[in-house]
């Protein structure tokens, strides 16, 4: 190494060049004044350093700490280190094949402002770890825990493990350093290994002392004592020191421990664990049950308003809010939405209705309303808060009762969110639309493999497939199988299945089917969804049991009014004019109730399906 004659400042020390990895260097320079523009690291010769990063970290006595990572070079090189001034280096012999010493962190942190410890912190876990791939590497590793542990007080506070989540996940409860509102990014660094702590976290209100505490739910794998959580955001750092009890408190037993729980720590929870694996969503939704809030309305009297909030559907395309507002005054300016710190308007999308509460004398007449609200709130939250907020300021809390966990529960409980008479084609497309597709989505997510019941020996290539979908009622079946049995051409050239939509009824249905099988000689097969999913999906489960070229799809309550129906239905689709055909349906007066239909705008411009010659 040789010095020139024209120095920028008087160096403390000359050029010191360590170990960040295996095949990474730093080379760390100190001069004594402030040095404003970035140094550079050249080659004397040969090409430029890739790939090369440098930082500058003012230190506290006024000078300057600047830092060179770059890849050890395959054979000895003169680089050139440029501190700010043109024409003023220093010259620095590099030879590869040197025992170099590991990277010391108490060296690079001392004399440096808090400021450039902060630049040196989030450069050794976010910026060099990327560009030199050194995540993985045990040395940068050790070094990384090492320079955390070096920041870090003697005694770091700590974060706590409070609740289990799942097997391999647990809910993490710490404090925020004073005067900071919210964290930028966490990571997790241990001797072993470092990584980026995915997932928002949630903040609850401020204490007493402004302090503000933290959630978040944390994967438990490698954590051990000397493990750290490093809290980041604009300008500042902290070092946590994790706490993990061996053995952790369900989700459910940790909120019954909190005595009195704060709702909003309640909907951050229920979040952490609704976004996490399917054990920890079942601990959020068993959390909600055991645990219930009580639920709230208001109640003003005759003058003084009243409200209720009884349908609060959390899906993935937002919250399906209904209810009814009674607001004799005036005073209620708008009901939100509280989720966490904020309030969101139910205003945006909001469809109100006419409505009746109470009977007898007690009928008093509401205001009914059911809103969608573009919120990302977590799937399920059984009981979401909401505020009906007052001209004077005040801010009235609703807590509907808990909400239903089971989908078609839900989908029913949506579908009757407006009655028939107020909707509108906008209340359908931008409200209810969107959310009972989402619910319908899970449903069909959900849905498990039907049954296959085989009464008789099946048509092995079957002209036509009868398929009959079954919900709740069966008054009419014994007489269609028997109509069924009477049709030569339905014993000799089709199959006959039936698709049970009410799962529920299975064994009486099962039973019933065996004796009218006994009784006709017909063969028939009995497909049992494996929960309710609605006449669409109970069609689409039959055809896809048919084993026929034409599939026949007929209502349980339909019968045929002699042998022979199908033939003429079969010759119209023997060309390829129609690729769809269906008979008559006649009452049982024998008038007529289908023979085609057509769409046409109803009182209210929406288009409804209408028949032709209806009842004649």
């Amino acid at each position: 190494m040789s010095l020139p004659v024209e120095q920028v400042g008087s160096p403390e020390a000359g050029p010191q060049i360590s170990l960040l990895a295996g095949s990474v260097m730093l080379l760390m320079f100190d001069v004594d004044t402030r040095v404003w523009s970035a140094g550079r690291l050249e080659p004397a010769c040969g090409p430029a350093l890739a790939p090369l990063a440098a930082l500058r970290l003012q230190r506290e006595d006024g000078g300057t700490r600047l830092l060179f990572a770059f890849r050890r070079p395959a054979q000895m090189q003169t680089l050139s280190l440029f501190a700010g001034r043109v024409g003023q280096s220093v010259e620095v012999a590099l030879d590869p094949v040197d025992d170099f010493s590991p990277t010391e962190p108490e060296r690079l942190l001392a004399g440096l402002t808090p400021a450039a410890q902060v630049s040196l912190m989030t450069t050794f876990l976010e910026t060099w770890p990327s560009i030199f791939r050194m995540r993985t590497s045990r040395r940068f590793v050790a070094l990384l825990h090492r320079l955390v542990r070096a920041s870090a007080p003697v005694e770091p506070p700590l974060v706590r493990a409070v609740a289990r989540l799942d097997a391999a996940t647990a809910l993490i409860e710490g404090g925020l350093p004073m005067g900071c509102d919210a964290i930028g990014t966490l990571y997790c660094v241990s001797p072993d290994g470092m990584r980026r702590i995915s997932g928002a976290p949630r903040y609850g209100a401020p204490g007493a002392r402004g302090l503000r505490r933290f959630y978040l739910a944390l994967e438990t794998a490698g954590i051990g004592a000397d493990t750290f959580i490093v809290l980041t955001g604009p300008n500042w750092f902290a070092v946590r020191r994790i706490e993990m009890p061996g053995d952790l408190a369900s989700l459910t037993r940790w909120w019954r421990s909190l005595g009195k729980p704060d709702p909003v720590l309640r909907e951050h929870a229920v979040a952490l664990a609704s976004s996490g694996a399917p054990a920890a969503q079942a601990a959020a939704v068993e959390m909600q049950l055991q645990c219930p809030l009580p639920p709230r309305a208001l109640s003003g009297g005759p003058h003084l308003p009243s409200a209720d909030i009884d349908l609060a559907l959390a899906t993935d395309r937002g919250m399906l809010v209904g209810g009814w507002l009674r607001d004799p005054l005036g005073m209620v300016t708008g009901i939100d939405l509280l989720a966490g710190d904020a309030a969101l308007p139910l205003g945006a999308v909001q469809h109100t209705f006419s409505g009746i509460v109470g009977k007898g004398d007690d009928a008093t007449a509401v205001t009914g309303f059911c809103a969608l609200v573009a919120a990302d709130v977590a799937v399920p939250m059984l009981q979401p808060r909401f505020g009906v907020a007052l001209k004077s300021g005040e801010r009235h809390v609703l807590v509907p009762p808990p909400q239903p966990v089971d989908v078609a529960e839900r989908r029913s409980r949506a579908l009757k969110a407006i009655p028939p008479q107020f909707l509108t084609g906008d209340a359908i497309a931008r409200c209810l639309a969107p959310a009972l597709a989402a619910i319908h989505g899970e449903l069909m997510a959900t849905q498990g493999a039907p049954r296959v019941v085989t009464l008789g020996t099946r048509l092995k290539a079957p002209r036509v497939s009868i398929v009959v979908p079954l919900y709740r009622v069966l008054d009419f079946l014994r007489v269609q199988v028997g109509a069924f049995a009477a049709d030569g051409f339905v014993r000799e050239a089709c199959e006959i299945i039936y698709v049970l939509d009410s799962p529920e009824q299975a064994d009486g249905l099962e039973h019933l089917l065996r004796g009218l099988h006994l009784l006709y000689d017909l063969p028939l097969v009995l497909v049992v969804m494996a929960r309710n999913a609605g006449f669409a999906a109970a069609s689409n489960a039959g055809a896809r049991e048919a084993r026929g070229d034409v599939v026949a799809q007929v209502n349980s309550d339909v019968i045929p009014t002699a042998a022979g129906w199908l033939s003429p239905l079969l010759a119209a689709l023997e060309g390829e004019e129609f690729g769809a055909v269906g008979p008559k349906l006649l009452f049982d007066d024998g008038s007529l109730q289908h023979a085609g239909m057509y769409f046409a705008p109803g009182p209210r411009g929406q288009w409804l399906n209408h028949h032709f010659h209806k009842g004649m």
